[in-house]
């Protein structure tokens, strides 16, 4: 389980599934609720919509710590950084996913990313 949802994880930061709307149909939970790095917080619908059409910028991730909370939710923590399209510097942060069972198929249903300083 673990693996797995690490795995996944991993996959919604990569280009091809960013930019698939039914890769992220499949692993972004109906209920999903992330809150962005500049505070605001949107949904699913925001996701499907917004996310396909932007250029994805290669993360590096680190750390990675997997809870899990219950039989059907688990936790991820890790740090990430990456240089978005366009700009000159790196930027990074510290991310937080929960993944939710939903019948056979773990799905995320939250997703946090604050910016922090560089981290090495």
């Amino acid at each position: 389980m673990r693996q797995t949802i690490i795995e996944l994880e991993l996959a919604l930061l990569t280009p091809e599934v960013r930019t698939s709307v039914s890769a992220l149909q499949q692993l972004v939970h109906n209920e999903f609720i992330e809150v962005g790095t500049s505070g605001v917080s949107f949904g699913k619908a925001e996701v499907l919509l917004l996310l396909p059409q932007q250029k994805a910028p290669t993360f590096n991730v680190f750390d990675i710590n997997y809870r899990l909370l219950s039989h059907d939710l688990a936790q991820l923590t890790y740090r990430a950084s990456f240089k978005p399209v366009n700009e000159l510097d790196k930027r990074y942060s510290l991310r937080t996913s929960l993944w939710k069972l939903e019948g056979e198929r773990w799905q995320v249903i939250y997703h946090q990313g604050t910016p922090c300083e560089a981290f090495f």
